[in-house]
């Protein structure tokens, strides 16, 4: 490696694992300053709120300023690497990493869809119900807005124009932030600086991990600790799809562009564990 610092960003949606990798890089690599979604430390926006409208509605007057700040932040740590395990980097900032991001990499993170549209949905019913602060925000035209989520304003939902679910609405986020992660990819000519786990199947395997550490050559403890923070939902048992959810996938399949169709049927996702079954719900033969 030279002498450049290396910027670590996840590209994942939340309920994707963010927090088991932060945990893993935290108790495992060297020489890196690493974080998961950095809500209390002064300088390091989280990009959550406001940054993910501004970076929808295009207000770069807005959002610039906040992505330079969190750049400047990074660069003052001073440590051979820097990672951020943060969902909100493809809502916020993906428009914007390749002027601002010098040597970036990126662990591409994807879980079952459905799986993490029912498990953020659960969430944030969840956050409701016990009234949680600063769960809202006010947009710039008075809209209250769930912090952690992208607008619903996004050209994608305009495809929906009548009522959908608020599970339909995570099928949808899910779908945006992994087709921006492929665009920034492909935009930037990245595509040799993303490591890809499937989470479903592999992110809590030893050897995907060592092969992770190895691609980006990071500083490493001699023996891995996988004894790692998994984000459960309080008093929510396992994450389970019901036949209703997929009813409500296949009402969201038939509406969807072609463009977002060819994604999940390319490289990474055609290969991933559960592409089989979001495949038969997209009506695919075969």
């Amino acid at each position: 490696m030279n002498n450049t610092q290396l910027v670590l960003f996840a590209l994942a949606s939340g309920r994707s694992g963010t927090s088991y990798l932060a945990d893993f890089f935290s108790k495992n690599i060297t020489h890196c300053y690493s974080t998961h979604e950095p809500y209390f430390t002064p300088g390091n926006p989280t990009l959550f709120g406001k940054p993910i409208e501004w970076n929808t509605q295009n207000n770069d007057n807005a959002l610039i300023p906040v992505l330079e700040r969190k750049c400047r932040f990074i660069t003052d740590r001073q440590q051979p690497f820097y990672f951020e395990s943060n969902h909100a980097f493809v809502k916020a900032f993906n428009r914007h990493a390749g002027n601002l991001l010098r040597n970036p990499g990126f662990i591409h993170l994807v879980r079952n869809p459905l799986l993490v549209a029912k498990s953020e949905y659960v969430r944030e019913q969840a956050i409701r119900r016990l009234h949680l602060p600063f769960a809202e925000y006010t947009s710039d035209t008075g809209e209250r807005l769930f912090r952690w989520a992208l607008t619903g304003h996004e050209a994608l939902f305009r495809h929906y124009p009548g009522t959908l679910s608020r599970f339909q609405f995570y099928l949808l986020q899910w779908l945006e932030i992994e087709h921006r992660a492929m665009q920034l990819l492909r935009d930037n000519h990245w595509r040799d600086r993303v490591f890809f786990i499937d989470v479903d199947a592999d992110l809590k395997r030893e050897t995907v991990l060592k092969d992770m550490v190895l691609f980006f050559d990071l500083p490493h403890q001699p023996s891995f600790n996988l004894n790692l923070r998994r984000n459960k939902t309080p008093f929510i048992g396992p994450t389970i799809t019901t036949e209703q959810d997929k009813q409500e996938f296949r009402a969201i399949a038939h509406n969807l562009p072609d463009n977002y169709k060819e994604l999940l049927r390319a490289e990474p996702y055609r290969h991933c564990s559960w592409y089989a079954e979001v495949s038969r719900l997209m009506g695919d033969n075969g």
